[in-house]
């Protein structure tokens, strides 16, 4: 008979049960007992250390966040501490010509009529002529690579209609036909875009011929016949010196680091985001069909006239990968009715690989795994009838475990900084470090925009161009290393480096200095600036060229064409290099908005310490969790909505006035009015033609809905792409590294908090404020105004062009920032141009917050009026 035990550690006992039970042998059972007691001790030694380890070791798991999408298991809910970010700068040597926004310069051979360019695509159709209609790129980059350099070649292609093959590569014509890098993707499939890459090392023969050598894409066919009235597209191309540090790694691998840039980009603006345990946002955000209509965040209605009234929403997932997905359906049977299902959808966003995952009314969750291929999951709710039907609590999750329902909740820390390294070898990078919560850059590279605000002198003439070279002191540019960096000029095209000085014979044109006097030198043909070799132009002649001016003779080229050699002045016009507008006659002192600055940067002397502003804190979920790493958001942008006469305010609209957003935007998330997300504002493409200026998304607001005397700000993704590179730091896995990290936040945020509460940033300080003007008036330099810590409200800056009347405004002042009676004061304006035409308006401010102008003289019109002096108390 079983002997009884003590639950906790089974110590034996006698068996009292009856007389004849109770014998305990003593002997053998004080020696088991001895060892449970023993063994417990030693149990509970280990938990007791285990836990004192917990509580008095901090332990962190690191975490490497990879470029892209990833899932990253975490084993406990925590904030993700970052340790480190590096820069990358990728040198497109096509420029910005491979992003295909005009046909020149590329040349066809074989195409019918002349190819087009739309949404950074350009099409190309085949005469007939040949069996392979192609484009071809002159490379004429200034900087030639060296002998035993990897080159890397890539582009996108596709083609809509049957051939032999898709190809790209380097061409030298002379003095035979040789190809460097070719890619041939065989019996490509109709309307499947396809990444065309290669790496390959340069050769002398390459390096001798680098000015005639071509960048060539080709659909090839089996005959001219065949390839008559065949239709190829083709985007994205680039052509890249690999960096030292990237010699190993292979094609697919260098396809992966090695991205689509235009001209020369860093690592701009990085971010990492981690999905909600929901993948899926709120049905405000999916494609509702027409019968449907979302009653709630997360509840859809659907009154269905037929079958397949769909309302879906895509979202990225990782390939090979497990989710669950679940939702509850009401109306309808187990087998029929409404029900929720997934479409796994390849690269293109279009073509569907397969589909599962139905769930019905009453159905479970059900777990289904993404295919090899797959990219996005296009989630649905629809039907296999008519009827009325309910579809609430819809959720996908990462992971093969079902979870209960959450809305979805998205963690992300995104830093607004530009981060670079040598092109060339990937040493030197910027770096991203954290220090008391406050994110910094260990900055060892430059960015300088040549835009007319630095003064440049002739240094030197030469037949054909010229020698620039700074000239203000005390210097305008950090010191740097000598003979470092790469330039831009306007039109993408990479300047080459000299990297020892006086060479401007043999480099020519288009090529920059950082030399070892302290001066930056810069060489510019006659044909870009419009300076012929008997001209020397002025020290504002020059800041005109760097504003996208060219000079030119009228009297020779009304075009614009041609170069100036006159020394008299006559006939001495400017017109802007891309022509977008008409010539003038006067000296030009503003920018042309259309014509991009020549960019700068080299490696510094010394690094610098930079702050970086960052928003949001990044946390992980325990267990798996979905997580994106990019770059290209800016956060929180100050907009100017304009009203237009269709009766909506627009942000990057094509509105007069107009004020496109500082960079092009692919996707507007988010809208913020005095800093809190602001909805009702509905996001619509950009019209054709206008890409190059406003990017691809443009954003409204109904009048009713908007509030003139708000200030507005926009965050959104970049058009422009850039590098993207790891975020590497760590989370607490105990409970000792937990606690230290929310004493760290504690104080940091207290320290915050007193910061702001001494400088009443909040309440009294809120920055300086742009305003929304009224009734045609203008915004000029720097306008805005601000509310002091002593309650003073300032002005500066001007404006233009409005109407002048004591009735009509020109902005209202948001509540406490009012006076409590009407203010006047008297400013400066002019009516005219030039010198002439100055006079007094009268500017009044009222206690509802109107503000006006007007005459108090003969004065009618307003071209500008400056409002600097301008201040007073707000009481109400």
């Amino acid at each position: 008979m079983t002997n009884p035990v003590t639950p906790n550690i089974g110590l034996n006992k006698i068996d009292r049960t009856s007389p004849s039970t109770t014998y305990f042998d003593l002997e053998k059972y004080i020696d088991q007992n001895a060892d449970a007691v023993d063994r417990f001790a030693g149990e509970s030694s280990e938990a007791i250390g285990a836990l004192e380890k917990r509580l008095d070791t901090e332990e962190r798991r690191e975490v490497l966040l990879q470029p892209g999408l990833q899932i990253v298991n975490a084993e406990r809910s925590a904030p993700f501490k970052l340790s480190g970010i590096k820069g990358r700068t990728l040198v497109n040597l096509l420029g910005r010509d491979g992003d295909f926004e005009y046909v020149n310069p590329w040349k066809a051979y074989s195409v019918k009529g002349t190819p087009t360019v739309f949404n950074n695509e350009i099409t190309v159709i085949g005469s007939g002529e040949t069996t392979n209609p192609q484009i071809s790129r002159n490379l004429k980059a200034a900087s030639v690579p060296k002998v035993g350099d990897k080159l890397f070649i890539r582009a996108i292609a596709k083609t809509k209609s049957a051939c032999e093959s898709l190809r790209a590569y380097l061409y030298i014509s002379t003095p035979i036909g040789t190809r460097h890098g070719e890619i041939i993707l065989s019996s490509p499939t109709v309307d499947k875009p396809y990444a065309l890459y290669k790496s390959f090392t340069v050769t002398q023969h390459l390096v001798d011929n680098w000015g005639t050598t071509g960048f060539i894409l080709v659909a090839q066919h089996t005959s001219a016949a065949a390839a008559k009235d065949t239709v190829a597209v083709y985007s994205q191309a680039a052509l890249y010196v690999v960096a030292t540090q990237d010699l190993g790694l292979t094609d697919d691998e260098l396809a992966a680091k090695y991205t689509y840039v235009n001209s020369v980009q860093p690592v701009r603006n990085p971010y990492a985001i981690r999905y909600g345990e929901n993948l899926l946002p709120s049905f405000y955000e999916w494609n509702i069909h027409a019968q449907a209509k979302a009653s709630g965040p997360y509840t859809l209605s659907l009154a269905s006239t037929a079958t397949t009234q769909n309302t879906y929403i895509n979202i990225p997932v990782m390939p090979n990968t497990d989710y669950v997905l679940s939702g509850v359906v009401t109306g309808g049977t187990s087998t029929t009715g409404g029900y929720i299902t997934v479409g796994w959808v390849d690269a293109t966003g279009t073509t569907f690989i397969s589909w599962e995952g139905e769930i019905y009314t009453g159905g479970s969750p059900r777990k289904i795994h993404s295919p090899a291929n797959a990219v996005y999951a296009q989630v649905v709710c629809t039907t296999t009838g008519v009827g009325n039907y309910e579809f609430a609590n819809v959720m996908l999750s990462a992971g093969p475990t079902t979870k209960p329902f959450k809305p979805r909740e998205d963690s992300m820390l995104a830093l607004q900084t530009d981060l670079f390294a040598d092109p060339l070898t990937g040493a030197n990078a910027d770096e991203v470090f954290e220090k008391d919560g406050q994110y910094f850059k260990l900055a060892k590279w430059k960015k300088v925009s040549l835009d007319g605000s630095i003064t440049l002198g002739i240094a030197a003439h030469f037949a054909g161009f010229k020698v620039l070279q700074t000239d203000q002191y005390p210097h305008p540019l950090p010191r740097w290393i000598n003979y470092s960096g790469v330039a831009v000029k306007h039109d993408g095209k990479v300047l080459k480096t000299a990297t020892f000085g006086g060479a401007w014979a043999a480099n020519g044109p288009d090529t920059m200095e950082t030399a070892i006097d302290g001066r930056f030198y810069i060489s510019v043909s006659n044909a870009d600036s419009g300076w012929g070799d008997n001209y020397t132009p002025t020290v504002d002649e020059i800041k005109a060229y760097f504003m996208g001016w060219k000079m030119y003779d009228v009297n020779v080229d009304p075009t614009g064409g041609g170069v100036y050699n006159r020394n008299d002045g006559v006939g001495k016009w400017w017109c802007p290099i891309d022509r977008s507008t008409s010539g003038v006659q006067v000296l030009p002192t503003t920018k042309v908005p259309s014509v991009p600055s020549y960019q700068l940067v080299y490696q510094l002397a010394k690094p610098t310490v930079e702050s970086i502003v960052s928003e949001g804190m990044l946390t992980f979920n325990e267990g798996d969790n979905q997580v994106e790493v990019r770059t290209g958001l800016v956060v929180r942008e100050s907009a100017i909505p304009v009203v237009s006469g269709n009766g909506y305010y627009w942000i990057n609209g094509r509105t007069t006035p107009s004020y496109p957003l500082k960079n092009r935007p692919s996707r507007i998330l988010h809208i913020y009015k005095n800093n809190l997300h602001n909805v009702g504002w509905v996001n619509s493409p950009v019209d054709a033609g206008y890409y190059d200026t406003y990017g691809l998304v443009q954003t409204r607001i109904e009048i009713e809905l908007f509030d003139p005397s708000a200030s507005y700000s926009i965050t959104y993704l970049m058009l422009d792409t850039s590098p993207i590179v790891p975020f590497i730091g760590s989370y607490a896995a105990n409970e000792k590294a937990m606690l230290q990290e929310l004493t760290d936040t504690v104080q940091q945020n207290a320290t915050a908090v007193s910061v702001l509460m001494n400088k009443k940033v909040d309440k009294d300080a809120p920055g300086w404020i742009t305003p929304t003007l009224l009734n045609g008036w203008t915004r000029g330099d720097n306008f805005a105004y601000q509310k002091m810590s002593n309650g003073m409200v300032i002005f500066r800056g001007n404006v233009g062009n409005g109407t002048l009347s004591s009735t009509i405004p020109l902005l209202t002042l948001p509540v406490g920032y009012r006076p409590k009676q009407v203010l006047y004061f008297p400013v400066s304006a002019r009516n005219g141009t030039g010198t002439t035409g100055y006079g007094m308006l009268r500017f009044l401010i009222h206690p509802d917050g109107t503000v006006t102008l007007f005459s108090q003289n003969d004065m009618t019109v307003a071209t500008i009026v400056w409002l600097n002096n301008v201040a007073f108390l707000a009481e109400q």
